[in-house]
This record gives structure tokens, C-alpha cells and sequence, in this order.
């Protein structure tokens, strides 16, 4: 693709060439030649941007939901670009039956659990395991959410297959922090604050992710009125853990717990 000033540059010699004379810098001419050189670089951009208009790593927004709507494969509720862009970059898998990718694909952005594993050949062939964490452990979500993984499934997997669904057992995370706060602060306020941010940080920790004991450290040393804070131990399911961070199964879900607060005496 040309540049403005190349063609600034070609516009001038050619023009020098048959007039056997120079354009001076900063002559009305010259400006005119500037001006032109700028406009044709603009049009050589939109006849570049126009060879390729459909390039995938290029689409995004309503570019994307375009595309989307040519192969007939509308965006989800609240579905973000990139897990838009990578249905539509695997639509001819998608849209054959029984393969992982098709699978994988339709078990995005669920409604009633936070995520969806599946996993062929588990116990053999003609075997596989999903692994169905619910958004909470509420009797009705996980209701809700291995009916929701079952319909999904049975779309797209072979019917022949012999599907296991398994809701990961809670593994109930207990920490135990030192906290000291700046003065004229409501202690038990921070505290409160505090362990709702854990909270929530415990229990969305997707699968293959690790529960960090920094991230907590983080999160506690970064709310106002703090003066110190640190995780001193970290229990899980009545056992004291040893490592800064643990990997989340699929066959086990982290659950924040509670806290015991230590503090200066």
C-alpha cells in the first residue's frame, strides 16, 4: 500500500520532470501536492481495508454480529467477542455432531452453572464424564444446572455415548488472617468488606486455576484503612495446606469457608 509520502514524492518528480523546473517548499503548489498526495493515501487505505473484509482476527461488535448473522449463527445473551469470534471461526465443526469442538462450543456461557467440562473416554470407549459446577450449591441450581448441561448435551453429543454427570464435591476453604487497620477506622467494617471480596474470589475459581494465597494477600492489603494483613494458614476441608496455591479440579469445587481474624493484643 502506498503512503502519502510516496505519492508526495511521485507527484513531485513527475511534475519536476515535465516542466523541467522545481516545485518550491512551501509553495502554493507544493501545498497543493501535500493535500492530493494525503487524499489518495486515505483512498489507497479504504481500497486495502475493502481487499480483506472479512479477515477474523479483524471483526468485532457489530462486524461481528454481521458475519454472524451471514452463516446464521447469532451472538448468545451477553456473549462476548472472543468467544463470539471463536464459535464463528469453528462453525463447520460446530455444526457437525458428536465432535469435541462442537461439544466444547455449545457448552459456553452457561445460565444456571458457572462451567461445563466434558470429557470423553473417561471409563473407555464410548464413555464420558461432564463435570457440572453450578453457579451455587443451592438445591434448585444444581437442579437447574444438570438439566441445563443434559439438554445441551444431547444436541450435540451421540446418543450412543454413556454420559456421567457429576457435580464437584465442596472443598471448604478456612483462612486464618492477621489484620491490623489504620486508626478512626470501623475494624469490623473492613473485615466485613474484606470477606465478601474473598468470598467471591474463592468461589469463582474456574477449573485447571489455581487458589493463590497472594491473590488473597492482594486483596486484603488493597482495601482502604488496612495497615496490615496477612494470610497466616490456609485450610482446607479440616486440612492445613503447606503450598501458596492449590490447582481447582474438575472433580472438587473451592468454597470459601469462613475467616478467624488474628489481631494485635
Amino acid at each position: 500500500m502506498r503512503t502519502p509520502s510516496e505519492i508526495l514524492s511521485d507527484l513531485k518528480n513527475r511534475f519536476e520532470k515535465r516542466v523541467q523546473d522545481k516545485v518550491a517548499d512551501g509553495s502554493v503548489l507544493d501545498f497543493y501536492n501535500t493535500s492530493v498526495s494525503e487524499t489518495l493515501g486515505d483512498v489507497y487505505k479504504e481500497i486495502d481495508k475493502n481487499r480483506n473484509p472479512h479477515i477474523w482476527s479483524k471483526l468485532y461488535g457489530n462486524e461481528l454480529d454481521d458475519m454472524g448473522t451471514m452463516l446464521n449463527i447469532p451472538r448468545k445473551p451477553n456473549e462476548d467477542d472472543l468467544s463470539y469470534r471463536y464459535r464463528i471461526m469453528n462453525w463447520v465443526l460446530t455444526n457437525e455432531a458428536s465432535n469435541e469442538t462442537a461439544i466444547s462450543d455449545a457448552l459456553l456461557n452457561p445460565k444456571y452453572a458457572s462451567n461445563i467440562e466434558f470429557k470423553p473416554c473417561t471409563k473407555g470407549c464410548g464413555t464420558a464424564t461432564c463435570y457440572v459446577i453450578p453457579r451455587d450449591y443451592s438445591l434448585e441450581t444444581i437442579d437447574n444446572a444438570l438439566k441445563e448441561a443434559k439438554d445441551i448435551i444431547a444436541r450435540v453429543a451421540d446418543p450412543t455415548i454413556h454420559i456421567e454427570y457429576i457435580i464437584p464435591a465442596i472443598r471448604g476453604v478456612q483462612l486464618q488472617i492477621f489484620l491490623a487497620v489504620k486508626e478512626d477506622v470501623d475494624e469490623e467494617l473492613v473485615k466485613q468488606n474484606i470477606e465478601k471480596d474473598i468470598q467471591e474470589y474463592i468461589n469463582t475459581i474456574p477449573p485447571k486455576e489455581y487458589l493463590n494465597v497472594g491473590n488473597i494477600n492482594k486483596i486484603g492489603i488493597e482495601h482502604t484503612g488496612v495497615e496490615y494483613f496477612s494470610v497466616l494458614s490456609m485450610i482446607i476441608n479440616d486440612e492445613t495446606v503447606d503450598r501458596i496455591k492449590v490447582v481447582q479440579e474438575l472433580d472438587s469445587k473451592f468454597i470459601f469457608d469462613n475467616i478467624i481474624w488474628m489481631g494485635e493484643e
